[in-house]
């Protein structure tokens, strides 16, 4: 019997948050589904407790790795349900997450996919929610999809299996940014998202893309790059998604200590538009003003 859902985990060289991360699928309320585990390439003892242990998923090895993008794709490849998620291997569903999506997409016939909230808990233990709110109005979701990248983890999405056909699989060019740039082919391509406003994923963040902020930065810009070239009404509004984004990577750069990258991106954001510039800085600025009153 085809299954409803096809839940594809790409692993490597996690077993410990892969037990974690299998298990949180187990316990899900909502019952029909299949797993497709993506081993890429793992070094460790991943492949032989999937073989040996884990009865309930179907598992892909691959004899050497080939980076997340390669690994979902393949993990489409093998997948029969009419609605695709992905979790990643280091983060955690509720009981009640798949139901929750599912029940949200079937109540918009429309929609290419559904996202939600999440939680973040860091290597530390502390737990903080991300302000995924928009900071300004946007003409459109491809806009505050450049600028503000909203959706941070795959592990909250839940797509129509069909959008694959329709818009294409991941770019495997893309080590960090393949999710980001599907979803500005999806925008571009005339589908759209549904925003389902609840918190049910836990996202662990070891801070793996901080230490690569460089590498994200120029592959995001490539993706942006891309969107704006496809779409001409977009394109209108470059000087705003440039000045945002190079914003975002100078506080990176600068909290990591990497004065040349901090620096260069900041003045990036000025020479990209300093009236943006200064605009989403206040408001950034105020918007933390308000949330720490709010704690306190």
């Amino acid at each position: 019997m085809t299954p409803r859902v096809s839940v594809i985990l790409p692993t490597r060289d996690r077993l410990d948050k892969l037990r974690c991360a299998l298990a949180s699928v187990e316990r899900q309320r909502f019952r029909d589904f299949e797993i497709i585990v993506v081993d890429d390439g793992s070094t460790d003892d991943t492949a032989s407790w999937l073989h040996s242990q884990c009865f309930t998923a179907q598992v892909l090895r691959m004899e050497t790795t080939g980076g997340a993008a390669h690994a979902r794709n393949q993990g489409l490849a093998r997948a029969r349900g009419e609605l695709i998620e992905f979790l990643d291997d280091d983060d955690l569903w509720p009981p009640a997450y798949l139901e929750a999506q599912v029940e949200h997409l079937d109540a918009h016939p429309a929609a290419t996919l559904s996202y939600a909230d999440h939680v973040e808990r860091h290597a530390n233990g502390h737990t903080t929610r991300p302000d995924t709110q928009p900071l300004l109005t946007y003409p459109n979701p491809l806009i505050r999809l450049l600028a503000e990248s909203f959706i941070h983890t795959m592990s909250v999405v839940v797509c129509r299996r069909e959008a694959f056909d329709r818009f294409g699989q991941f770019n495997e060019q893309f080590a960090i940014v393949h999710d980001l740039d599907w979803y500005g082919r999806i925008l571009v391509g005339g589908g759209s998202f549904v925003y389902l406003p609840r918190t049910l994923v836990e996202r662990r963040v070891p801070g793996g893309l901080v230490t690569a902020h460089r590498k994200w930065f120029w592959e995001e810009h490539t993706a942006h790059t891309h969107a704006l070239m496809a779409n001409p009404t977009v394109a209108r509004h470059e000087h705003l998604v440039r000045a945002y984004r190079s914003l975002f990577f100078a506080r990176i750069g600068l909290a990591e200590q990497d004065w040349s990258f901090g620096i260069t991106r900041l003045l990036m954001a000025f020479f990209a538009s300093p009236y943006w510039t200064m605009r989403i800085t206040a408001l950034r600025l105020l918007r933390r003003l308000q949330f720490e009153h709010r704690v306190s």
